[in-house]
């Protein structure tokens, strides 16, 4: 059996083993201890969703809906409807105000 070969062997898997070390060492595992801290993602309170759709070859309309995650609670805050174009009417528009006073 011939031991040259297995020397080479051993040193290039401990230059392997050094290499990883060094990675994991540079690389650094961040706070472990204050990793338990988190808690689940805040996405905040009111959640906003907007809508468009198209009522055939010459109109379509478009609006924006507010949700409360807190009560579930939605509303519409803006709806647009159009026809040709320049031809358009803002069926609601409540932007700018506070969610409790959107009806």
């Amino acid at each position: 059996m011939d031991i040259q070969p297995q020397k080479g062997r051993f040193k290039y898997f401990c230059l392997g083993l050094l290499a990883a070390l060094a990675v994991m060492l540079l690389a650094g595992a961040g706070d472990i201890v204050g990793a338990n801290n988190f808690g689940p993602p805040n996405y905040g309170r009111y959640q906003i969703s907007s809508w468009s759709s198209d009522f055939g070859d010459k109109g379509g309309g478009f609006g924006l809906f507010m949700a409360d995650t807190a009560t579930g609670e939605a509303k519409l805050v803006y709806s647009r409807v159009f026809g040709e174009v320049g031809n358009g009417e803002v069926k609601k528009d409540e932007l700018g105000k506070p969610f409790g006073s959107i009806k």
